[in-house]
């Protein structure tokens, strides 16, 4: 059913930029400190991933925001030294709000619900799960005048934590998902009014 609710979500988004003459398309990279401390204290305590956001302005400032990211670690178990991997994921949706403080420079700052899966694979088994949570963040566009290339710049936080009776097979504690974020980004203003 979620699948179903794809293309007519990606038309409605689609249709209101243009209405509004901003589609904002990005594609960055980002830096995360992992929430958990067990996954930092296996996987270290960073990852860099790839992400890619689109924002719909709707009227004035006010946009319709949507990203998402994924990141895979390798690392060892604290007590066997045996080797292990895990996958986090997400898409998130929500608002926010651009405000124009000069010709070249935009302020954003929006928040959002974030859709988080978790993937472990140690010691020949398989653990995942995932759950519903939050996002928010703030940073800087630079758009040159005249121009409808920009680069962007934001710090966030993306959490979300899977009890352990959600886990597939049924884990023994909660993992958090997520965690502080910096990203910057490069993208193109689609429908841009000359």
């Amino acid at each position: 059913m979620k699948k179903s609710l794809i293309v007519p979500a990606i038309l409605i988004f689609a249709t209101s930029a243009a209405a509004e003459s901003r589609l904002f398309l990005s594609v960055g990279a980002s830096f995360l400190r992992p929430a958990d401390e067990n996954y930092r204290a296996v996987y270290g305590n960073q990852a860099v991933y790839p992400e890619i956001s689109a924002a719909a302005r709707l009227i004035a400032g006010l946009c319709l925001t949507g990203s998402m990211g994924q990141f895979s670690k390798h690392g060892t178990t604290p007590e066997l030294g045996l080797e292990t991997s895990a996958t986090q994921s997400y898409y998130s949706v929500g608002l926010s709000y651009l405000l124009r403080v000069s010709s070249n420079l935009c302020l954003e700052a929006g928040a959002g619900m974030a859709n988080l899966r978790f993937r472990e694979e140690a010691l020949g088994t398989q653990v995942e799960g995932r759950h519903s949570g939050f996002k928010a963040e703030g940073g800087v566009l630079l758009i040159p005048e005249d121009e409808r290339i920009f680069i962007g710049l934001k710090v966030g936080y993306l959490t979300a934590e899977v009890p352990a009776e959600e886990l597939v097979p049924t884990g023994t504690q909660p993992v958090r998902l997520g965690g502080l974020k910096i990203a910057v980004s490069i993208g193109i203003q689609l429908f841009h009014s000359d």
